[in-house]
């Protein structure tokens, strides 16, 4: 009996082959799920028009998101915008992305909720 051939090309790049169950879960979180908690997260915060534990929550996401990040990089060998291998470099990015964005539309809604509430 013959082993597989080495001539056959994966169609798939070896890092997606390689990337467990984990990292997918990971990269859904990052990329989906906690930007849609921070989305809920302001809409409720805007309901609630005051500050409370509500932007704690709102944080902690934001913080998690990082660390989800991170560690997708770090040890389970996330995947970079271009389908490669990230690196630090790029959770350096991701990470100054999501604080500008989350740190400016926490700061815009709580502006509005004090200019335009009574």
């Amino acid at each position: 009996m013959h082993g597989p051939s080495k001539d056959v090309v994966s169609p798939l790049p070896p890092q997606a082959e390689q990337s467990g169950c984990l990292s997918t879960i990971a990269r859904v979180i990052w990329i989906m799920v906690g930007n849609f908690a921070l989305l809920v997260l302001m809409v409720l915060v805007v309901q609630k028009r005051a500050f409370s534990i509500l932007d704690i929550v709102f944080w902690l996401v934001v913080a998690a998101l990082l660390f989800i990040r991170y560690a997708d990089i770090k040890w389970l060998k996330g995947l970079g915008p271009d389908a490669q291998p990230a690196t630090m470099k790029d959770w350096g990015r991701y990470a100054r992305l999501l604080s500008v964005l989350a740190g400016g539309g926490w700061a815009v809604v709580h502006i509005a909720i004090l200019l335009f509430v009574r």
